[in-house]
């Protein structure tokens, strides 16, 4: 069985390389419905594979000197703050919560990544304190949601910080991969010491995703970003309308 969840790991990692968004959401779906975890111990256990898989991925990045730091920091402090507290809070609410928050974000996913368009170049601005504020209170938004269901957000970071950063493109997902380690990170924290976390999967997971995430971003230059979104935008839809089918309606 660890083979099968290392292999569906790698096709995790190669899905999360080819759109930079993903990895979060299928890995719960695979600790859950594949290795049998229940919904709390899946999420944490998600969080230390996206946190190892996302230092990885930004690496890099970094030594191309492609990280627009000062918003990634900016950003990710207010997350960071936020998913560790919301790690915390988790421990106190019903799965059946959890879950429906779960779908909830799913759903909202799969439709940004639907109908976004491709973001454009900005031309570099001067981030005034409206952007700052924007930025901030979306990096708690998105850090509660890191801390509570294990949702990186790289579908919404990137955009954010292109369009309220003016960061390029490249230099925002450099950034994103940054705020979603350190949020992943700390909504770990703040879920410990329990429920512990199986670092046997873990370090298997995290080793494949890593690697299917660096043969994901060589095959997008090949392949068209757009269609690749709008599929996995419909297998999110998919999953997401089987699992509220199987939990509430079955």
């Amino acid at each position: 069985m660890i083979w099968v969840i290392a292999l569906l790991g790698m096709c995790i990692g190669v899905l999360a390389g080819m759109l930079g968004a993903g990895p979060s959401i299928l890995t719960v779906l695979l600790l859950t419905h594949v290795a049998g975890f229940d919904l709390e111990n899946a999420i944490v256990t998600s969080l230390a594979v996206v946190a190892m898989m996302s230092l990885v991925a930004l690496g890099p990045y970094v030594l191309e000197r492609a990280v627009d730091w000062k918003p990634a920091v900016s950003f990710g402090l207010a997350s960071m703050t936020a998913a560790f507290l919301a790690g915390h809070v988790a421990r106190r609410v019903p799965e059946k919560v959890l879950l429906v928050v779960f779908l909830v974000c799913m759903l909202l996913a799969g439709l940004v990544m639907l109908v976004r368009r491709p973001l454009r170049e900005l031309q570099p601005a001067r981030v005034d304190a409206r952007s700052v504020a924007v930025l901030a209170g979306s990096g708690l938004l998105i850090g509660c949601i890191t801390g509570l269901i294990s949702l990186g957000g790289g579908f919404a970071v990137v955009p954010m910080l292109v369009l309220f950063a003016r960061s390029p493109v490249r230099s925002a997902i450099g950034a994103s991969l940054m705020v979603i380690a350190i949020n992943t990170l700390a909504g770990l924290a703040g879920h410990l010491p329990h429920p512990p976390v199986d670092w046997r999967i873990a370090a298997y997971l995290g080793g494949t995703e890593a690697m299917g995430s660096v043969l994901g971003v060589r095959l997008s230059r090949r392949m068209s970003a757009t269609a690749l979104r709008h599929a996995f935008a419909c297998l999110m839809l998919v999953a997401a309308a089987f699992m509220l089918f199987h939990t509430f309606l079955a």
